[in-house]
């Protein structure tokens, strides 16, 4: 709009954009005008990406928001993106599930035997709070062989229903809500407040915000973790 401003010489108030533009605000005040064609033109690229990695990878529930922008538009504005997805959602375009956005067409489900083997080491996940067991340790918690446990929580996390961290170490998504939300407390988000927040050792604390950084919760810039504009971490608790 500021733009638009500029070239008519015109006040803010005087200038009609077109029917059917989209308006999205922007930081600072400003916004951002883009013709309804633009956005459908748009919103198919992100059907068209979401079919496409479907069809790349059928046994994954669907990328996480941020890496779905990756995909199809790394340079789009944040807001512009969040706005396209909450529209696409809101119609039924798309689904979330977890943190995993696909196609309504699009499932992966485990079967009623995995289910009853995985429910124990969600248990015990969720018990373990900010600092969860290792793939080894529920191994041996629960007698089950390793490459059994590390391919369940794969799958899991495949479906959108764990986040694997780094490498066989899973946290529940209720833990990591919680997380989210107290990375949203701090004044100044780096490794050593959130290590002090969260009384985990300065190792975990660097990983956890790194996850937060490369799903697009969080953006890094320097030393500091800022929270992407319009990001929100929602967790349903179903």
């Amino acid at each position: 709009m500021s733009t638009l401003v500029r070239l008519s010489q015109l006040p803010a108030g005087q200038i009609a954009a077109p029917p059917g533009t989209v308006e999205v605000s922007l930081q600072g005040g400003d916004q951002l005008l883009i013709a309804a064609t633009e956005v459908q033109a748009l919103q198919a690229r992100i059907l068209a990406a979401l079919a496409e990695f479907h069809a790349r990878a059928p046994d994954d529930a669907g990328p996480e928001l941020w890496r779905l922008k990756r995909i199809v538009s790394p340079e789009m504005e944040d807001r512009l993106w969040s706005c396209l997805i909450d529209t696409l959602l809101a119609s039924g375009a798309i689904k979330q599930r977890g943190r995993s956005l696909h196609l309504p067409a699009h499932s992966v489900e485990l079967s009623a035997g995995e289910q009853a083997q995985v429910a124990p080491l969600l248990a015990s996940l969720l018990a373990g709070a900010f600092d969860p067991p290792w793939v080894r340790e529920l191994a041996r918690e629960h007698g089950m062989p390793e490459t059994e446990v590390r391919r369940l929580l794969l799958k899991l996390s495949k479906t959108g229903e764990l986040s694997q961290v780094v490498k066989d170490l899973f946290y529940h998504p209720q833990r990591l809500d919680e997380l989210a939300r107290l990375v949203a407390t701090l004044p100044e988000v780096q490794a050593a407040s959130f290590r002090d927040a969260t009384g985990l050792g300065r190792k975990r604390a660097i990983q956890v915000l790194e996850f937060f950084d490369r799903v697009g919760y969080t953006r890094r810039i320097g030393n500091i973790h800022l929270i992407r504009p319009n990001a929100a971490w929602a967790y349903s608790g179903a």
